[in-house]
C-alpha cells in the first residue's frame, strides 16, 4: 500500500518543500521509451526549460517533458526519427531539437525538428546538407545550428531556409555555438574556438592560452567569458582574445556543463561529479552531497532547483539555497593594484567600440595612443595626463576607420607596452 504513495510524495516535495528537502542531491528516473525506441531512456545529455515545463533529451533519441518540476516524466516523440538528442533550444513558443542522424536530412534520419505545441509533436525542417546536429542558438530572429562534418548553418526566416556561414572555419565538426555579447562563439573538435561578430559572414580563432582545442561547452558571467573542455576550465576577461587556467580545487580535468545561477557557476564533470564557484572561477568546491552518479552532461534551472542529467535517464534535483549553504562566499574586495599592465582589449575583435584596461601601481604620467598597422598614430586616448595608482578602463570607437590589425600603446614614467587589436566591420 505504501508503494503507491509514492509518486505523490514525490511531488509535494518537488514543488512545495524543495528548500528545505533537498539538503542533498536527489535522483529521479526517467521511465523506459515505449516499444520500439529502446529499452533504456539513455544518458540525458540535455536538459532545457520553458516557461515552468522542463525537457530532458538523451542518447538514442528520447525526448522526455516535466510540467511538475520533475516528479513525473512524459515521453513526446511524435514526428521524430531514432538519433541521439544533442540539443534542446526555446526561441518563444517554439521548441527545436536537434538530432545526430547519418547522412542527409532528407533521408528521415536525424536532423533539426521543431515543435509548436510544447513537444506533442515535431515536424523536421528541410535545407540542411547535414543532419548531424549538435547545437542549436538564437541571435534576434536568427537560427544558428552547428553540425558534426558541416560547419555553421543560418537560417533567416524561422527554419524554412539555411546558408552556410563557414568563412574562417578550418574545422566542420562543430561542438558547440555560444551568444556572449551580441556575439557568436563556436566550439570546433580540434581546432579551438572561433569568433564571429558579424553574424556568421566571418570567423576568427581564438586560442591564446589554450592548450587543448577540442571545445565542449561556454557560459559567462559579467564580463567573464568561460570554456570547459578536456584541459579543464578557462576564463577570459577580453572576449576570448585570451583564456586563463580556472581551475583550482578542481578534481579533474573532463568538463561537460554548466549552469550559470548569478552569482554562482556550477559545472558538470565527467568522473567527479559537480563542483561550484562563487568567485568568478578562482575556486571550485565539490557539492556532490547524495550523488552517486560522477558523470554529469547537462544542467537546467527551474524555480529554486537545479537539475543535473546523468546515465541511464537519471535526473538529480537540488536545491541551489542548499548548494549555496555548503560554500562560505569570498571576498568582493578589488585586488590591491601592485604592477604595472596593459590588459588585451575587450571585446577583441570588436566593432566599432572596444575597451581598453590597464592598471599603475603609483602615480605617473599616461599616454595612451592608437596606431595603424604601418605604425601611423590613428587616435590618442589619452596624451601625458598624470594619474594617480589604480585600474582604469578607456573605450576606444573605431567608426571612422577601416577593418583590420591595429596597435595601442601605453607609456608611463616607468612601463611601456604595446598590443594589438582586430577591427572587424
Amino acid at each position: 500500500m505504501k508503494k503507491k504513495f509514492l509518486p505523490f510524495i514525490l511531488y509535494i516535495i518537488i514543488v512545495f518543500g524543495s528548500n528545505e528537502i533537498f539538503g542533498q542531491w536527489v535522483k529521479t528516473v526517467l521511465p523506459n521509451p515505449p516499444y520500439g525506441h529502446g529499452a533504456f531512456p539513455g544518458k540525458v545529455t540535455v536538459l532545457t526549460t520553458h516557461g515552468s515545463n522542463l525537457y530532458a533529451g538523451t542518447l538514442g533519441g528520447n525526448i522526455y517533458f516535466s510540467a511538475d518540476s520533475g516528479a513525473t516524466w512524459a515521453y513526446i516523440d511524435s514526428g521524430l526519427t531514432t538519433g541521439d538528442i544533442n540539443a534542446i533550444a526555446v526561441n518563444d513558443s517554439e521548441i527545436f531539437a536537434g538530432v545526430y542522424g547519418s547522412g542527409v536530412a532528407s533521408n528521415n534520419w536525424g536532423g533539426l525538428f521543431r515543435s509548436k505545441n510544447n513537444g506533442k509533436s515535431w515536424t523536421l525542417l528541410k535545407g540542411l546538407t547535414n543532419n548531424n546536429i549538435y547545437s542549436i542558438v538564437f541571435k534576434g530572429s536568427n537560427i544558428f545550428v552547428s553540425t558534426w562534418g558541416a560547419g555553421i548553418f543560418l537560417s533567416t526566416d524561422d527554419g524554412s531556409t539555411w546558408n552556410p556561414m563557414n568563412n574562417g572555419i578550418t574545422n566542420l565538426y562543430i561542438r558547440t555555438l555560444f551568444i556572449y555579447n551580441n556575439n557568436i562563439y563556436a566550439g570546433s573538435q580540434g581546432d579551438g574556438v572561433f569568433f564571429s561578430n558579424n553574424n556568421g559572414s566571418a570567423w576568427v580563432q581564438l586560442n591564446s592560452g589554450l592548450p587543448n582545442l577540442y571545445i565542449y561547452q561556454f557560459a559567462s558571467r559579467g564580463n567573464t567569458l568561460y570554456m570547459g573542455n578536456d584541459a579543464g576550465i578557462y576564463k577570459s576577461t577580453n572576449g576570448g582574445g585570451s583564456w586563463v587556467s580556472s581551475d583550482s580545487g578542481l578534481t579533474t580535468t573532463f568538463i561537460r556543463a554548466f549552469e550559470v545561477i548569478d552569482p554562482k557557476i556550477l559545472v558538470g564533470t565527467s568522473g567527479e561529479g559537480v563542483f561550484l564557484s562563487v568567485d568568478d572561477g578562482a575556486s571550485w568546491s565539490p557539492v556532490d552531497t547524495g550523488l552517486t552518479e560522477p558523470y554529469i552532461y547537462g544542467f537546467a534551472n527551474l524555480g529554486s532547483n537545479v537539475y543535473a542529467g546523468s546515465w541511464n535517464g537519471e535526473v538529480w534535483i537540488r536545491s541551489i539555497n542548499e548548494i549555496i549553504k555548503t560554500m562560505k562566499k569570498t571576498s568582493q574586495a578589488q585586488p590591491v593594484v601592485t604592477n604595472y599592465t596593459l590588459d588585451q582589449n575587450y571585446p577583441n575583435p570588436f566593432n566599432p567600440s572596444t575597451n581598453i584596461s590597464f592598471s599603475i601601481p603609483q602615480k605617473s604620467t599616461v599616454s595612451l595612443k592608437v596606431y595603424d598597422a604601418l605604425g601611423r598614430l590613428v587616435s590618442t586616448l589619452i596624451d601625458g595626463q598624470i594619474m594617480q595608482k589604480d585600474n582604469y578602463s578607456v573605450s576606444f570607437n573605431a567608426d571612422n576607420l577601416a577593418s583590420g590589425v591595429y596597435i595601442y600603446q601605453l607609456i608611463t614614467n616607468n612601463f611601456v607596452s604595446t598590443k594589438k587589436m582586430i577591427l572587424m566591420k
